[in-house]
């Protein structure tokens, strides 16, 4: 029962945090400048991909 109980927590707390989650993207994506912010960075972040080391 504990083991099931300790399941249905975590379940929720994952839920709980991406729906959170959701709603905080939600907000920055209607902050047109704090948008364009992040898709920089994510740019910015996405070169760093691709900087010729080897595997």
């Amino acid at each position: 029962m504990t083991e099931v109980l300790d399941k249905a927590i975590e379940a929720y707390r994952r839920a709980s945090f991406l729906a959170g989650l959701n709603e905080d993207f939600a907000a920055l994506r209607q902050n047109r400048a704090a948008w364009e912010e992040e898709q920089q960075e994510l740019r910015a972040w996405d070169a760093t991909l691709v900087d010729g080391l080897q595997d």
